[in-house]
């Protein structure tokens, strides 16, 4: 007997707009800021806030590659200045590109990621470093509500 694998296609393309609409809200509102700590914090970390909308959008995104990339930005933190954190920081790009392109996240995941790490690189060197300090904010809020969301990912 042949197995029906898309019983469940209806309820999977409603997930899947639900997570392009929550994704692309955010986005925009990234676009439309000049640096990441022009957000409030609980804007950011809020229930329903961005990064829950983020983090319910992303039912896809596997909890070891969330971890992963969350313990790097965490390693990074230790730096001092943004002039040893810069490199570092523009690192995370490529490897969230190859996870990708690995299919172990999500492309609305990494543009999402680019939106947010577009607006820490502005400002000066304090602007700078408060910009990162949200940034981390923002990856380790998206962290805890992805786990509310999908404790089992």
């Amino acid at each position: 007997m042949a197995r029906d694998y898309n019983r469940n296609k209806k309820g999977n393309n409603y997930r899947n707009k639900n997570k392009n609409v929550n994704f692309k809200d955010v986005v925009e509102r990234l676009k439309n800021i000049n640096q990441l700590s022009d957000l409030s914090i609980k804007e950011i970390a809020d229930e329903n806030g961005y990064v829950d909308k983020v983090a319910k959008g992303s039912h896809d995104l596997n909890t070891n590659q969330l971890r992963k990339f969350f313990g790097a930005v965490k390693l990074i933190e230790q730096k001092t200045s943004w002039d040893e954190i810069e490199p570092e920081f523009y690192l995370l790009k490529p490897k969230l590109a190859v996870a990708v392109g690995r299919g172990n996240v999500p492309k609305e995941f990494y543009n999402f990621m680019m939106a947010a790490m577009s607006k820490v690189d502005v400002g000066s060197e304090e602007d700078k470093m408060k910009n990162f300090k949200t940034f981390i904010d923002f990856f380790e809020s998206i962290v805890a509500y992805h786990k509310y969301h999908y404790p089992r990912n």
